[in-house]
């Protein structure tokens, strides 16, 4: 394990990143979902950063010459999976905020029948 700046600098802003997760959980500012994703995400990158000889085996274990090439290739496929997550859920509160808003129109229906009726 060879020390450098940029090593150090990515490992602090790791730990940095996590004690903001933790925050964030307390305030409830973030869901428990999210930020497992999130530490995860962090954990891996401090660790990586620490040992990026892993990375080396990573890509050899993948076949790819080059771990750069790895972690982009890693990277495109966990944004592919975020994507995927947001907008299967963008598209799940889409469907609630319709059937919301019909109930709410249903309703200020009735209650102008009933004053209606009332008059």
């Amino acid at each position: 394990m060879k020390l450098t700046v940029v090593t150090l600098f990515f490992a602090g802003f790791s730990l940095c990143m996590i004690y903001v997760i933790g925050r964030r959980i307390k305030q409830e500012k973030i869901g428990i979902r999210s930020a497992l994703v999130w530490f995860f995400l962090w954990v891996g990158i401090g660790f990586f950063s620490l040992f990026p000889g892993l990375l080396d085996w990573a890509a050899r274990l993948a076949q790819m010459e080059s771990r750069i090439i790895f972690v982009l290739l890693f990277a495109v496929f966990v944004l592919f999976a975020f994507m995927f997550n947001v907008t299967t859920r963008l598209e799940k509160m889409q469907r609630n905020i319709e059937k919301l808003s019909q109930e709410i129109a249903l309703m200020n229906f009735r209650i102008d029948i009933d004053d209606r009726q009332k008059k």
